[in-house]
Order: structure tokens, then C-alpha cells, then sequence
């Protein structure tokens, strides 16, 4: 380069008032106005993409910058897309440590590099690697940054992505106010987006409403919405994921015939090959709306197969459902014993009896098997615990029947989670 950064600076500043053209307009959403700003006053160095970027934007040849060689400090900028594919792969792999450090690195390198669009990228990865890995609350903190990010205000899909992910994070994190919420968003921003993203921000609605607790009513008109998107999407495995979201709402709403009808449809699309470890915890779904419903038959097959998958792949978050799971089986099948040492085990655990990995679900079990073994005091004691962990879920009518349960009404429910 035969100018030094700052000349180049002066040329670019030159070029862009001759065009008529703001900062951020030169960018054109690809390069933050800050990033061309500081182009202009010498203290980035231009990358041979951002010359070639701004000469097409400028009409301006390559000659006329006064570059006759390599960009001088081209190797201290990282190109972001390696580190990115990177963490893309380690997230395919489930190595989430590797593809949050490698997406970071991406992010890291988009900033310095002014590319806003790899940036929102490299941050989704970090975020679904959060979530995959069980840090819920950091994935909807970030998943909320990047639905306000500049990319994800110019492209809807990336804002209802956002959305969906900060529903699905808060949901797991058994914020379930803010998972309605943000569902609604994400729904809201889809509704320009393919069918596939559409869906995608359904589920995570349609899932938090179920869970929260919200009548079949209110959810009825997204259920069929997503009833609708599943024969516009051309793969099995995705219209699978509808299949079990809807059929979930159902058990939920008490219709179980329709709920059984729609789980053995995701059953045969779902596709193992592609997502083990969702493989296993539709199962594990599937088995816990079995036995809510009072189902018993074909359970034990359900469990064990949910459990080959996740005692290997999953975070704690699914070790924490599938112990609960398998409490379930154990009480409908007259072991209340069992039942009391599984989930007394997972409350005394430090990290699986955590406040933030569905507590109060546990804590209903235990209540149910102490009640099972005749041990009154302790049980209402329990559902006190259970009503107190459900308040600060936002889950109040499941928190309203908890707490009449500690007054020693009779009635059981047993609470699952998609």
C-alpha cells in the first residue's frame, strides 16, 4: 500500500462527501458507520474485502487508493467466517466449550472487521451454544441484545430468531412470564419470514403458553397457525418438531387422544440421525405427558430410550427432567420409594438442584411420594416448598393447587415440561 492508513483515510473521507454519502450509508448495513469512521481517521486498517467493498460503493478503482500490494497489517485482522465455521462444526458436535470460544473469536474479529452481519452470526452461535450447554440465563440475555442488534432490526428473520431463542431460554430457566412474551415477539417479527421461521417462533410461544399454564383459548389460534405451516415445510424432521409441540399443547389442555395421535406423528419424522439428543428428549417428553395423563403402558421403553441419549449428551438441564421422568414412572407404578430417593437425590445435588433447572417440578414429586408413603407432615410441608419455587416461576395455577395441597387437599397433578 503505497498510502499510509491515514492518507487512505483522507481519500475515503474524499470519495464518500463527493458521493453524497453518510457514513452509515457507505456501510449499507454490511460496515457500522463507527467501522467507516474509523477507516476514515487511519485507525483501522482496510482489509482487501472492505477496499473492495468500498470501491464498488464508491465507483472508485483500486489504483486510485494507491494500493499496488498487500494491505499493510492485513494478517493482524482476523477473517471472522474461519473461527465461525469452526464453532459452527463444535456446536453440530456438542462441544459447546469449543463453539462458544471459536464463535466468540468470530464476534470478536466481525467487530474489528466493522461486518455487523457476521457479528449478529458468531453471537447467535455463542447463544445457542449457552443454551445447549445449560446456561439459560445468559442465553436470553444475549438472545435479547441480538434482537435489537443492527442486523436483526434490518432482517426479520434474524430478529424472530433472537425472539424464539430468548423464549425458549427463558422458558428453560423457568421464567415463564418472559417466555410468553418473548414469544409473542418472536411471532410478531415472523410474520413476513418462510414458514420455517415462522414456526420456529410458534413453538416457542405455543410451548411457554402450555407451560405457563395458559388456557387452551388462549393458545388455540397459534396451534393452528402451526398446524397450517407444517405442509408448507419440506423436511420431516421439522414438521416432527410441530408434531411434538402441538401434540404437547394437547396433553396439556387434557386432550390425550390428540396428544398421543400427535407424538407418534413426530415419532416417526423426527429423525435421530440429525439431532440425537432432541431424539431423546421427545422421548423423555413423551413419556412425562404419558404418565401425567395417567398412562402407563409403553412408558418404560420411553425412559429408557430417552435415557441412553442423554446420560451421554445431555446438559444438566435434561439429566434434571429425565431424573424427574423417572420419579413419575416410579410413583404410577406403586414405587413411591424409589420415587423419594430419585428426587431427594436431585435436591441435595449442588448444580441439579438449582433454583433455575425446574425445582419445583421435583419438589412436586417428592411431595407426591412422601403422600404415597403416609408421611402427611412432610409432604405438606414439600408442597409449601413446591408453591413457593411455582410463584417464582410465574406458573401461579399450578402454584394455587400446590398450595392447597399443603392444606391437605387430596387432589394430585404431577407438572411436566416440554
Amino acid at each position: 500500500m503505497d498510502t499510509s492508513a491515514v492518507e487512505f483515510g483522507a481519500l475515503l473521507r474524499e470519495a464518500r462527501r463527493k458521493k453524497g454519502l453518510s457514513q452509515v450509508e457507505l456501510g449499507d448495513g454490511k460496515y457500522s458507520g463507527s467501522y467507516i469512521s474509523h477507516l476514515e481517521s487511519g485507525r483501522r486498517v482496510a482489509t482487501p474485502e472492505v477496499l473492495d467493498f468500498v470501491s464498488r460503493r464508491l465507483g472508485v478503482s483500486l489504483l486510485e487508493w494507491g494500493v499496488t500490494g498487500k494491505v499493510d497489517g492485513i494478517q493482524a485482522i482476523r477473517d471472522p467466517i474461519e473461527d465461525l465455521l469452526v464453532a459452527e462444526r463444535a456446536w453440530s458436535d456438542h462441544d459447546w466449550d469449543a463453539a462458544l470460544r471459536h464463535a466468540k473469536q468470530a464476534a470478536e474479529a466481525a467487530v474489528a472487521a466493522g461486518d455487523l452481519g457476521r457479528e449478529w452470526e458468531s453471537r447467535y452461535v455463542m447463544a445457542q451454544a449457552l443454551f445447549a450447554s445449560g446456561e439459560f440465563a445468559d442465553a436470553a440475555d444475549l438472545a435479547e441484545r441480538l434482537a435489537e442488534h443492527p442486523t436483526a432490526r434490518r432482517f426479520a428473520v434474524a430478529r424472530s430468531q433472537a425472539l424464539s431463542l430468548a423464549s425458549i431460554s427463558h422458558r428453560a430457566a423457568d421464567h415463564l412470564g418472559w417466555a410468553v412474551a418473548y414469544g409473542a415477539r418472536a411471532v410478531e417479527a415472523s410474520s413476513s419470514a418462510p414458514p420455517i421461521i415462522a414456526a420456529e417462533a410458534l413453538m416457542s410461544l405455543v410451548s411457554a403458553m402450555s407451560e405457563a399454564g395458559h388456557s387452551p383459548d388462549e393458545s388455540n389460534r397459534y396451534l393452528r397457525r402451526l398446524a397450517e405451516l407444517a405442509p408448507q415445510l419440506t423436511s420431516d424432521h421439522s414438521r416432527g418438531m410441530i408434531a411434538w409441540a402441538i401434540g404437547t399443547a394437547e396433553f396439556a389442555a387434557g386432550d390425550v387422544a390428540s396428544g398421543i395421535a400427535h407424538h407418534r406423528e413426530a415419532k416417526e419424522l423426527l429423525d435421530a440421525r440429525r439431532d440425537l439428543r432432541l431424539w431423546s428428549r421427545f422421548h423423555r417428553s413423551a413419556a412425562s405427558c404419558l404418565l401425567s395423563a395417567g398412562i402407563v403402558d409403553g412408558v418404560p421403553q420411553l425412559v429408557r430410550t430417552a435415557a441412553l441419549g442423554l446420560e451421554i449428551l445431555g446438559n444438566t438441564y435434561d439429566l434434571v427432567e429425565l431424573r424427574q421422568v423417572e420419579a413419575q414412572l416410579a410413583l404410577r407404578t406403586g414405587d413411591p420409594v424409589e420415587a423419594l430417593r430419585i428426587t431427594s437425590e436431585v435436591l441435595v445435588d449442588p448444580v441439579m438442584g438449582a433454583t433455575a433447572l425446574s425445582r419445583s417440578n421435583t419438589e412436586l414429586l417428592r411431595a407426591e411420594a412422601l403422600l404415597a408413603l403416609g408421611r402427611e407432615p412432610e409432604a405438606r410441608a414439600q408442597f409449601r416448598g413446591a408453591a413457593e419455587s411455582l410463584e417464582h416461576e410465574g406458573r401461579m395455577r399450578a402454584a394455587v393447587k400446590a398450595w392447597r395441597q399443603s392444606f391437605g387437599d387430596s387432589e394430585e397433578e404431577t407438572l411436566t415440561k416440554t
